[in-house]
Parts: C-alpha cells; structure tokens; sequence
C-alpha cells in the first residue's frame, strides 16, 4: 500500500474514531465517597448522623457510611432524608438542608455504581461541631428545679416544673436551646415565662401550690393572674424531634424580667425501664451590638383573632365537661374513625402590622399535611409554606431567610388534613375516633409561628453581665 493511502486511511480512521467519541458524549465519571458523596453527607447530615447525636447511626467516615449505602439510597431516593418536609416551589428558609435533584442523582449512582471510596486526597476535613451544648456553652444554664422520676411502663401525664429565674435585672436573649437530661423519655417540652406568682400562692418542691394547697398548672396560674388564655403566657420555645434550639434575627429577641419565674412543660413518655430527668435550659445573652426591640411570640392569635372551620363548618373550640386542664392546643371535634382526609382550617386576622421569622407545624400522628398562605388585604394571596407529608418524628421549624412584614388587614389561612384511615402507617388505631390532648395517640392541632407585633417595642437592650440571686 503507498504512504498516501495508507495516510489517508489512518486519518479516516481516526476522524470517525472521533466523530463516534464526540456522539457519544463526555466520558461519565463514577462518583466516589471522597470526592463526591462526602461532601454531600457533611453539608446536609452528619449534624445528626454522628456519635453522641440522635441519628442511629454515624455518617462521618466511609467505613461508617459503606454498610448502610443502599438504605441512604432509599431514604434520600424518597426524600425522606434529610427530614425537610417544605415544598421547594414556596418560601425561602434559612438552613434549609434538603439535597437538589443533583445531590440525589449522585448519591444514587455512587449507591448503584457499588459505593467506591475515591481518593483519600479527594476527602474534604470533617465538619467540627461543639461538645454537648450545640452552640457552645451558655451565658446561663437553667435547670428543672428537681429530678423526675419516669417509670419504665404506663401513661405519665404533662406536668409543669416551675423554678425561680436567676436574675436580679432584667435580661435580653437571642439564643435558646433546650437539652433533656434524658433524651429518649423527653416527648416534647415547653419553656415558658410567669411573671409573678398568683396572690396567696407558694413555690413547693418546683410546684406552685394555691392558697389552698392545690397544684397549679401553667394556663390556672395564668388565670389567676388576670390573664385569659394561653395567649397571655410567654413562650421560650419547644422541644420535639428536629428541635430544640433557636436564634432570633434583628431586633427579635427575648425579654425575661427580674424575678420571673421559669416553667419547664413536661411531657414523658416511658421506654421498657425506668429512667429519671433533669432538663436543663441554656441562654444566650444579646452581645454588644445586638439590640432586642421586639419581643418574639410564637403564635398569630397576639396579633387578632381565630377562626375555625372543620369539615366545612365554623366551629368554635369548646372544652369538655370532664376536662380538668386546658394544655394540648385547640379541642375540635373527635376525628372519627378511619376518616382518610380530615379537614381543619383555621384562619387567623391580623389586626395590626406584624413581622414574620417562621413557622412550624405540631400535629400527632394522623398529622398528614399543614399550608400557610397569605391573603394581603388588597386580596393577593401567597402561599408561605407547604407541608405536603407531616412527619411527626421531625417537626422542623421552617425560618425564613429574610423577615416578613405584614401590614394590617392581612389574614393567613391554615389548611391541615389528618388521616385516620389504615393507609396511615403512624395510626395506633383507625377504628378508634382521635381526641384532642397531649399523648400521641391523641391529636393536637397546633398550627405555630415566629413572630414581633411592630408596635410593641421593648426597650432597646443588650445584656451586660446580669447580677444572679
């Protein structure tokens, strides 16, 4: 063959050679655990998944990760991890730690490709997280004021733990967290602010007992000092699965005054042995720089009233004859037996200007889907947040990524259904109709949310060291 055509046939070789690699498009690259995966897991998961923490099991190093690949495929394939139940088409929330389409798309191919390990030098260091309290230690730690005994099987009812507040002057916060001294009993807990004891009153052993002799619980203590309902009770915050701890932006934050007394809201639930509790709270005073103004309240009845309408119909919340507290939210109506989408709407009026910083959900477990949506008073309507799956076991706080101003006149309408049927795999018993109060497998309808009224402003404070009793 001469050089030429042999030139030739080479370099027509070669051209179809590149033309068939160009059509076939970018060599696909298998994702790794280093390169690819890790960085994945330590933006969006190891805060829970490490030792020490809630999560089962860590997900730190690929030995730990390796065993357990095909079930995150699973999980993060279902969204259902990491727990993130908003719609992404509405709102904008800070530490929004839901992954993107892409992020699923390569934890399933590293998963399908046999979960390689990569490079050690593709690995990214490890996120550090503080020791115990999860922003570091507290300007102050507030405890119960006694241990609690829960007994390793049975019904244990809320009860309140109230302890006199340390402080001498009034302070201002902007950080909070709740940590259980034993996790795993602690349901759920409130913190709440009482101002005064009730006239003839006294503190016994963390009780506030009557002037005569009987216990009082947050919401008689609060009658009894001269306010209505719980609406009057400052809230600190919550502790339930996926929260604890909160941080207020601006001028938001937390007035506790001199000589107020601290109330620990406890709900336990028993595990098979029994175990003692001593929660604790910790505070973070406002530093230099950071004024509070406003005062955080976590419910839009401050601002105007509610109403209800269930199952279509208008009702108005009315407490049982047998009923001896008044804790648990708002009393319905029985949901009735296998009920698949039971309907709830409450629609709260805002009568004077409010800014907005969050919202949550707390449901049970036929909890199955909670939206806010705004209706400003030239008719507009935006929807705030969707919550199409409500999962109990991870009641995320939703805080916006910038504060909300809504202006007088406005209304937010809140749409739960909850599902009573056995297509529920949460229900304890679809035959059964739900009451309203504190145990799970009872109902609560607690729509929440984080807000300041515009015109009620504090004093402009930031915490100098605050002398304690």
């Amino acid at each position: 063959m001469k050089r030429s055509a042999l030139v030739a046939r080479l370099t027509l070789g070669f051209t179809v050679f590149a033309i068939s690699r160009a059509a076939a498009g970018p060599a696909v690259t298998t994702p790794t655990f280093t390169r690819d995966v890790a960085p994945i897991l330590y933006n969006s998961c190891v805060g829970c998944h490490r030792a020490g923490e809630i999560a089962p099991m860590s997900l730190v190093s690929y030995e730990e990760v390796r065993p357990w690949a095909k079930a995150v495929r699973l999980k993060v394939a279902n969204r259902e991890m990491p727990p993130w139940g908003a719609d992404s088409r509405y709102g904008k929330f800070r530490d929004d730690r839901s992954l993107t389409a892409d992020q699923i798309e390569t934890i399933v191919k590293w998963v399908d490709s046999g979960a390689p390990k990569g490079r050690d030098a593709d690995l990214p260091p490890a996120p550090t997280f503080a020791a115990g309290w999860s922003r570091g230690q507290p300007d102050v730690v507030i405890e119960m004021p006694v241990d609690f005994e829960i007994p390793a099987e049975g019904q244990v009812s809320v009860i309140d733990f109230f302890t006199r507040s340390p402080f001498t002057q009034d302070v201002y916060i902007k950080g909070l967290e709740i940590r259980p001294g034993t996790p795993g009993v602690v349901h759920h807990a409130g913190v709440y602010v009482v101002e005064k004891l009730p006239d003839g009153a006294k503190l016994v052993n963390g009780q506030i007992v009557s002037a005569d002799g009987k216990p009082m619980s947050r919401n008689q203590v609060s009658r009894a000092n001269g306010g209505s309902s719980t609406e009057e009770i400052q809230k600190l915050l919550s502790f339930v699965p996926g929260r604890g701890y909160e941080e207020y932006q601006g001028d938001a934050g937390q007035l506790i005054k001199a000589g107020s007394y601290i109330d620990f809201y406890m709900h336990y639930t028993p595990t098979g042995t029994p175990q003692k509790d001593r929660t604790k709270l910790g505070l973070y005073f406002a530093k230099p720089g950071q004024a509070v103004g406003h005062q955080i309240y976590h419910s839009f009845g401050v601002a105007g009233p509610t109403t209800y309408i269930v199952e279509g119909n208008e009702y108005s919340p009315k407490w049982r004859v047998d009923q001896t507290r008044d804790e648990g939210g708002v009393n319905l109506p029985n949901i009735p037996p296998y009920a698949e989408n039971w309907k709830v709407v409450s629609v709260h009026t805002i009568r004077e200007p409010i800014t907005l910083y969050g919202l949550t959900q707390h449901l049970h477990l036929r909890g199955k889907s909670m939206k806010y949506t705004l209706t400003s008073p030239d008719g507009r309507e935006e929807i705030l947040l969707d919550v199409p799956r409500y999962d109990f076991n991870w009641q995320v706080y939703y805080e916006l990524e910038t504060p909300k101003k809504i202006p007088a006149g406005s209304k937010v309408t809140v749409v739960t259904l909850f599902d009573n049927s056995t297509r529920n795999k949460y229900n304890p018993a679809p035959e059964k109709e739900v009451f309203w109060s504190e145990q799970s497998w009872d109902e609560m309808y607690a729509p929440q949310a984080r807000i300041t009224v515009d015109s009620r402003g504090l004093m402009k404070g930031t915490a100098t060291p605050p002398q304690q009793k």
